[in-house]
């Protein structure tokens, strides 16, 4: 990391534009944590998200964000003549990229493309307005497109983040993500098995493209509580209540454990698709005195249900679609705070919790193993403090969020400088742009 100096070491002040599909979401800690970490890095930030936000509930740092956020669904789409007409005086240096573009989309007969490259054009005035000189957007889906059409318009570089979803459901054409990945100034993605996905599915990109970079948490503002504090019997599970979390699964291998006699509570926090599937399930079973559902829950919560419990599980599989966990910010919370974890070794968990030192992974879909490891960590205090001692120690190691989200503004910095490289040389040659 090179500090906090809040310039890029050619004296530039580092201004970023984070293009987003919805903020803030609960689900998205991830994003906000993130940008909190830059700002207190020196970085200047303003957002552009697609969507407001629908939940109703937020989290509680949010207040401590200084970036501004544009909402482009305040855009009427409808009536794009009158918000781009309003700042085509200053589109019509850019003209010639915005033609490019409209050209790509008249000739691909494409309304969703139309829609990206209006709400683009409107982003890059906004760019060029504020100084802002890197794009970075998170997921490689719609919102990467934006930023890749912005970044086309407004001759700024542009990067994204590319996490599960966004890898997995989709191909490499849809949201052009082969595209975006040649395209852009680099991108990033949270694991080596994403990073291995996408290079396996991109023949000609060069590795060094991709930058590997794990999400991190604020380890100070996480309490460690120790084995012997926690409540003896509580098994806690928490994310969204969708297929690839698994939870079906978690409540089968409760099912085992009250059928073998032992002693347990177990607590689910989220919301989801597939809430009152997991609620008719828990019922069927009998297991109503024994498994609660609490709903999404801010953080603060999670993370007070995280000091009191024994254990978490997160029971994650490959969907139906594709779609899977890459890094699930909650084992890295429990990392940090102590809590012994149960999950599976798919995609880039084994990266997480290395079985047997930090934590446990399983098969997916496999409720009898699931089940025998829980007991078995229920029953032995001694397993769960190795645990959770090794687990903080590879927090500290790996997933400091200071140390990787300095990791990132590395790179906008050398974005930045290469950037400002290019326009001196073409300025000295072909005179001022």
């Amino acid at each position: 990391m090179k500090g906090n100096d809040p310039m890029t070491p050619g004296g530039e002040k580092i201004k970023l534009a984070y293009i987003l599909k919805m903020f803030p979401r609960l689900s998205e800690t991830f994003i906000l944590n993130e940008m909190l970490e830059l700002e207190r890095q020196g970085v200047e930030i303003t957002i552009f998200s697609l969507k407001k936000p629908n939940e109703g509930k937020f989290h509680p740092k949010l207040s401590n964000l200084r970036a501004p956020v544009y909402y482009l669904e305040d855009l009427d789409i409808k009536k794009w003549v009158l918000w781009l007409g309003e700042v085509w005086p200053l589109l019509m240096s850019r003209k010639e990229n915005f033609w490019k573009l409209m050209e790509r989309v008249l000739n691909d007969k494409d309304n969703n493309l139309m829609g990206y490259v209006l709400y683009s054009a409107w982003v890059a005035v906004r760019i060029r307005e504020l100084g802002i000189s890197h794009i970075h957007s998170h997921f490689g889906s719609i919102s990467s497109t934006i930023a890749y059409f912005a970044s086309g318009i407004a001759s700024v570089p542009f990067s994204f983040t590319a996490h599960a979803k966004d890898i997995y459901v989709y191909n490499m054409q849809e949201h052009l993500l082969g595209e975006k990945l040649q395209a852009a100034e680099f991108a990033v993605t949270v694991t080596d098995y994403n990073k291995n996905y996408l290079l396996d599915h991109n023949p000609g990109l060069e590795p060094d493209k991709i930058d590997v970079i794990f999400n991190g948490v604020a380890l100070e503002n996480i309490i460690y509580t120790p084995t012997s504090a926690r409540e003896k019997d509580l098994i806690l599970g928490a994310g969204r209540l969708v297929p690839k979390k698994g939870f079906d699964t978690l409540l089968d291998a409760c099912d085992i454990l009250r059928r073998r006699g032992t002693a347990f509570r177990c607590v689910i926090v989220g919301d989801g698709s597939e809430a009152d599937m997991l609620l008719d399930k828990r019922n069927n079973l009998g297991l109503e005195d024994v498994v609660e559902f609490l709903g999404a829950r801010i953080h603060d919560e999670i993370m007070d249900l995280m000091g009191r419990a024994t254990l978490l599980c997160l029971p994650c599989r490959i969907a139906e679609d594709g779609n899977r966990d890459a890094l699930p910010t909650v084992l890295l919370e429990a990392l940090a705070c102590g809590l012994p974890a149960i999950s599976t070794n798919i995609s880039g968990i084994p990266e997480i919790i290395e079985s047997g030192v930090h934590g446990v992974l399983v098969p997916p879909d496999d409720a009898a193993s699931l089940a025998d490891e829980i007991e078995r960590l229920l029953n032995s205090a001694d397993i769960r403090e190795e645990y959770s001692k090794a687990g903080l120690e590879k927090a500290g190691e790996s997933f400091d969020i200071e140390k990787n989200v300095g990791l990132l503004r590395d790179l906008f910095v050398e974005s930045i400088e290469s950037e400002a490289s290019k326009k001196s040389k073409k300025t000295i040659r072909f005179g001022a742009e």
